[in-house]
């Protein structure tokens, strides 16, 4: 029995890194229990959320003061510079674990405990304009420190691996690829797909783009591509499209508004129709229920909702990148910059018989399939890592 440590992805601001997180721990307790136990450590300020954990893990979250800040700032400096993050490896070590789980943090090259390093991605580097000067020197010193140290770097894609040989070299032979697959029935979702479509208010078929309002992912080609529909007088053939997502983003805070007001200048409100930010299991009701998910972004690192589109046999339009490629090379592929090439994609798709879906059965044989997969490749990881001299 192998038992990993991990702490709170994304300190409890970062909703995908708690998803990923909770993703992981299921796949450890359903696929692989009886050969890794996972072991959750929280600071005090979040032990509220402890007991939703809880039933993923070997025992009830461990709530120390010594998991605030570890790896980071100060104690990342004092890894550095000492080795190890002293504080939070006695209290790893009381607990018995063989394997802990970094993300953007520091615990040193001289920690006691084999680590694992998860990189989600090389954002800062395909598209250093989105990043303030510090900010990008920040992230890229990290990944330079975690690279080059005597750690384990976990990648979610191909795509990424390619991407840290090429920016970091130092990585060479100590990287492994585990794509996650979701923890999500799609039996369930499936019953409930044409009851949350109804609960909204929306049409027997739309398109469903329920991406973060993040710059990045490019909402902006989604208006230009509906002004090139309306312009050709193909507007009111179109299912509409539907967003839900968090409007906030720290890098253009007036994004969201800008962007409702551009579809209003141009009387699109009634195809460009954002919801807001609805319950994490409409949202995956209403990947069962669209007609495609539509995806344009710039940038992925391994996408949540291209996973739950799959696992529920949705029908994809994605922008053309190589994650995307590689993540669901059967979907429909546009150009991420060209409002064109998407208006065409919107109209062959739309003007279209909706798309038949394969049955439940074949769907939950198909995410099992997946799960086991994604379990595989973890326990081979955490074995491997497990037997890395520190």
């Amino acid at each position: 029995m192998i038992t990993v440590g991990f702490t709170l992805i994304g300190r409890g601001t970062w909703s995908g890194g708690e998803s990923y997180l909770r993703n992981m721990l299921s796949v450890i307790a359903s696929e692989l229990r009886g050969k890794v136990q996972a072991k959750l450590f929280l600071a005090p300020e979040h032990s509220s959320i402890g007991a939703s954990f809880d039933h993923m893990l070997a025992a009830p979250a461990v709530v120390d003061d010594r998991v605030t800040g570890a790896g980071l700032g100060r104690r990342g400096l004092i890894a550095l510079a000492g080795g190890s993050d002293r504080a939070f490896a006695d209290l790893v070590a009381a607990q018995g674990i063989d394997v802990v789980f970094e993300v953007a943090q520091w615990f040193g090259n001289r920690f006691p405990v084999p680590v694992v390093s998860w990189i989600p991605d090389f954002q800062h580097r395909r598209l250093p304009h989105l990043f303030p000067r510090s900010a990008w020197w920040r992230r890229d010193l990290g990944y330079r420190l975690q690279t080059s140290g005597n750690r384990t770097i976990m990648l979610s894609s191909g795509d990424a691996l390619a991407d840290c040989k090429k920016f970091y070299p130092a990585s060479r032979n100590k990287t492994a690829v585990v794509r996650f697959a979701i923890d999500l029935d799609p039996g369930a979702i499936v019953a409930r797909a044409d009851e949350a479509r109804q609960a909204h208010g929306l049409p027997a078929r739309f398109f469903f783009l329920p991406n973060q309002f993040w710059i990045h992912k490019n909402h902006r080609l989604v208006i230009e591509a509906l002004k090139h529909i309306d312009q050709i007088g193909a507007l009111d053939s179109l299912p509409p499209i539907i967003l839900t997502g968090r409007t906030t983003d720290p890098r253009d805070p007036t994004l969201f508004k800008r962007l409702m007001e551009l579809a209003e200048t141009h009387r699109l409100g009634s195809h460009f129709r954002h919801l807001g930010l609805i319950p994490y299991d409409d949202v995956v009701a209403l990947i069962g229920a669209a007609d495609y998910l539509l995806n344009p972004s710039h940038f992925e690192g391994w996408s949540t909702t291209v996973e739950e589109a799959k696992s529920l046999g949705t029908p994809m339009l994605l922008s053309d990148i190589p994650l995307h490629r590689e993540q669901a090379p059967e979907s429909l592929f546009f150009a991420p910059d060209s409002a064109e090439a998407l208006a065409q994609r919107l109209l062959e798709a739309g003007q279209r018989p909706r798309l038949a879906r394969d049955s439940v059965a074949v769907l939950q044989s198909r995410q099992q399939m997946r799960r086991r997969d994604y379990a595989a490749a973890l326990l081979a990881l955490f074995e491997n890592v497990r037997g890395v001299p520190q």
